[in-house]
């Protein structure tokens, strides 16, 4: 059917009530010559992407059809409007090829193609790969390119070349408009109703000829909506190319519906049929059907509801029947031996799994307050950096802010000065539990370049935000992005505590000196803060301590790479962290931050403030295949629990797990989280080279006894071989108390000899390793002529009794494997099943090591 017997085009274009006819004329040909030049890019859609239902210019003379049932036969479109709907549906989607875009070369330079290529393993490159990111670049960027088509030059194959409107005023005065109307067919309805709804006709047409951009962007978004019927999937087409995956679905979805239709019963309705049953291997295809059709009768409302606000006549077809439903639908798009129905994986109560799985349930009861002003200042940090990436010059800073109202409420502020938030971002990420912005489209569309920039998100889940629900009252948001003006900032809020639909406000921000700000009152029934907090290390001889709170921040952002300033009730407005990056190695501003982030300075002791004089000089920058792992020194503060020297963080920012390892570390450790609770997980052995220099330089100050008795609980994980030092506590019948022999010697002196070293082995773990609940009495009591019975003093893997585990690093038995080697011994083992009994009544069994000179 020619599209000039649609009514859209014979109300308008071909209405020759209209007296000028040379105007209509010159407009006809100048459409229809850029009908043919478009066609020439459009073929070429097919070719580069041919799992792609049509694109060719069949669709686009099928869109006036599909307009002209929508709006209604009698529907008002004048000659000029008619063009542009015309040349807008030309172009919308022209740019899905390479030679639309400028080439491969050129896609694949941009900053949108190098975002979705980083996502994938960049040790990995293959075509399917390439191909992949080239459609989704084509796919985000095409829209918008549709903007700009009107002044690009075109090549044809003969080496010719052409503009897609020929007449320079048509041009000049109208492709800016109709790109703007094409690429809005991807924008949201809030966004089309930016456009104008009343454009002055060019010179040399009738004033009366001015042209509604609204409606024309409505018409073409509803139209486009529409067309998804066999025309878009041929038969021969279809059954002559092999087509997979999610492709095939839509294939088999269009290819089985008929055309659009005016319900018979209600003029204001569609109806689509299908004109083949979709069987159950067609279970995927028909949910492909159903998403369509929803789609359609959602941008009819919209559409129509916009026109209407906008005084502009609405559309004949104002809803889709059946759509109400999958098995309402399925009347019209018909099943065959299978029925559909609204079955499908839903969250009933969405505030609940909100409430649960963004508050206690994931996060614990413990340290709330803490942990949601840890959520806010991760995404704060996140949006700084972001914006860095884009503004090297950056001063990024994080503000907290804790106060008192007049009535003795606690409020509290995260500010920050990164990228940002637009009202999509607001409601298609923050509001979309479980969305991260980081991940998503959005970002790589307002932000091209940023995800292969380097750039990295603590932030992952898109849940984070949720947490201040568990202790917050009222939440007040103010955000717009960091380059738009004051008068664009957004206000969110959610009062008296977490709802579904929070207040949506459109302000002028308060200060250009922020972009985000996060508000929140703290319920006095669910958290309480004091400008003082008790820290309870609940271990054994360690006494509680109290710190002002701008410490347990300051603990808390121990390796941000963002200045931290903060104030409250007690505390004047100050930095508390500077960005870790900047920190220098051996310098008394890097012994300072160690003693703010440990508590040190809040201690009942000196011990530790001494301890950290003595050793920061050993703190070190640690970097592993170029990724920063912390500032870490190896710590010698044996015999001490719970010290606070080392945090343990994700991204910079703790996770409140307090190291009890021996040894272990002082200072900050980055690591990976593993779970949306920020469990971390790393490698220990990746920080082998760090754990071989801290030995240089620990035993290059000198160690005694203590030090070579503990120092391979601490370094043997690390797989280094400290055998030659090695100091064991042992106890040998008869002896009055347990005494430290070198092992060395001690392995020398049994060989040849019937005596033995002895360890009782666990029977509480998987694998074997020596029991840790003897006791003291119990070692008197068991102990055997000629053994000398191992006695642990710290819990590490450094007491498996497995060897050359690779998960496990060196253990005492490798240690003796290496000393026995060294001297040419070699090792007889022996298991004494049942021996002992340990502190919890089990029966352990006792290894029993030889020595034999070869």
């Amino acid at each position: 059917m020619d599209y000039k017997e649609s009514s859209l085009w014979c109300n308008s274009l071909g209405n020759e009530s209209y007296q000028e006819v040379r105007l209509r004329k010159s407009l006809c040909d100048e459409y229809e010559s850029s009908r043919k030049k478009a066609e020439f890019l459009l073929a070429k859609i097919q070719k580069d992407f041919p799992n792609l239902t049509m694109h060719d210019i069949s669709h686009i003379d099928n869109l006036w059809h599909i307009a002209s049932t929508i709006t209604g036969k009698d529907y008002e479109i004048n000659p000029l409007e008619g063009f542009v709907l015309g040349c807008a549906f030309l172009v919308h989607d022209a740019v899905l090829s390479y030679d639309a875009i400028g080439g491969v070369d050129v896609l694949r330079s941009t900053s949108e193609w190098k975002d979705y290529y980083a996502d994938y393993d960049s040790n990995v490159e293959s075509e399917e790969i390439l191909k992949e990111c080239d459609f989704k670049t084509i796919r985000l960027l095409h829209a918008n390119k549709a903007e700009e088509i009107f002044s690009k030059i075109f090549q044809r194959e003969d080496g010719t070349s052409f503009y897609i409107i020929d007449d320079l005023s048509l041009r000049e005065h109208l492709g800016e408009l109709i790109g703007k109307i094409a690429a809005s067919h991807h924008w949201s309805i809030e966004e089309v109703e930016e456009l104008d709804n009343q454009f002055g006709a060019p010179a040399g047409f009738p004033i009366e000829w001015s042209i509604n951009p609204i409606k024309i962007a409505c018409i073409l978004r509803c139209a486009d909506a529409g067309h998804i019927d066999g025309n878009r999937a041929p038969d021969l087409i279809f059954h002559s190319r092999r087509i997979d995956g999610i492709s095939k679905n839509h294939w088999i979805a269009q290819n089985y519906l008929s055309q659009i239709m005016i319900d018979r019963d209600d003029a204001s309705r569609l109806v689509i049929k299908s004109n083949k049953s979709f069987e159950e291997k067609d279970v995927a295809a028909w949910n492909v059907a159903y998403d369509m059709v929803k789609l359609l009768d959602n941008e009819l409302r919209k559409s129509n509801d916009l026109l209407y606000k906008c005084g502009t006549s609405q559309f004949q077809a104002k809803s889709v029947k059946g759509v109400e439903s999958q098995e309402e639908l399925s009347l019209y798009i018909k099943t065959k031996g299978w029925k559909p129905c609204d079955a499908e994986i839903h969250i009933g109560d969405v505030e609940h799994l909100i409430k649960t799985i963004g508050g206690e349930k994931l996060y614990g009861k413990d340290n709330k307050f803490e942990i949601v002003l840890r959520e806010l200042i991760q995404n704060a940090r996140d949006a700084i950096v972001a914006r860095k990436k884009r503004e090297n010059d950056l001063d990024g800073k994080i503000i907290i802010n804790i106060r008192k109202d007049e009535n003795g409420t606690i409020w509290v502020e995260v500010i920050d000065n990164g990228i940002g938030m637009s009202l999509n971002t607001v409601k298609e990420c923050l509001l979309n539990f479980g969305k991260s912005f980081w991940k998503s489209d959005l970002m790589k569309s307002e932000f091209p370049g940023l995800n292969s920039s380097g750039f990295k998100s603590i932030g992952e889940f898109g849940i984070g935000f949720y947490s201040i629900f568990m202790v917050a009252k009222d939440v007040i948001i103010e955000t717009r992005k960091y380059d738009k003006g004051a008068e664009t900032a957004i206000q969110l809020k959610f009062n008296n505590g977490f709802c579904l639909r929070p207040i949506v406000n459109n302000i002028t921000s308060g200060s250009m000196e922020y972009s985000t700000k996060v508000m929140f009152s703290l319920d006095e029934y669910l958290e309480e803060w004091e400008p003082i907090k008790r820290i309870e290390p609940n271990v054994n001889k360690e006494e509680p301590f109290e710190v002002p709170y701008f410490a347990v921040v300051a603990n808390m952002v121990a390796g941000l790479d963002v200045d931290v300033y903060y104030s409250d009730t007690n505390t004047e407005y100050r930095m508390i962290h500077k960005n870790i990056h900047l920190l220098q190695e051996k310098t008394q501003e890097i012994a300072e931050w160690l003693k703010t982030i440990s508590y040190a300075n809040y201690r009942k002791t000196d011990l530790y403030n001494n301890y950290i004089d003595n050793n920061y000089m050993r703190l070190k920058k640690v970097y592993i295949d170029g990724t920063f792992k912390g500032i870490l020194a190896l710590n010698t503060l044996w015999q001490t629990k719970a010290n606070y020297l080392g945090v343990e963080t994700v991204g910079g920012l703790t996770t409140f797990n307090i190291p009890f390892d021996v040894g272990g570390y002082i200072g900050c450790l980055i690591s990976e989280p593993e779970t949306a609770r920020r469990n971390t997980v790393y490698n220990i052995f990746e920080m082998h080279e760090w754990a071989q220099n801290q030995l240089h330089e620990i035993t290059e100050r000198g160690i005694d006894i203590i030090d070579c008795v503990y120092l391979p609980y601490a370094i043997g994980p690390y797989k280094i071989d400290v055998s030659s030092i090695v100091v064991i506590l042992c106890f040998r019948k008869g002896m009055a108390a347990p005494e430290y022999r070198r092992l060395e010697e001690l392995i020398k002196s049994l060989a040849n000899t019937k005596e033995r070293i002895a360890f009782v082995v666990s029977n509480i773990t998987n694998t074997p390793r020596v029991d840790s609940y003897i006791g003291t009495e119990r070692y008197y009591k068991c102990a055997k002529e000629g053994e000398w019975l191992f006695v642990p003093v710290e819990n590490s893997s450094f007491l498996s009794l497995e060897e050359c585990n690779s998960q496990t690093g060196y253990t005492i038995l490798d240690y003796i494997s290496f000393v026995a080697k060294r001297h040419g011994i070699s090792v007889k083992k022996e298991l004494e099943e049942k021996r002992v009994q340990n502190l919890f009544g089990e029966q352990c069994s006792v290894l029993k090591i030889g020595f034999v000179s070869d």
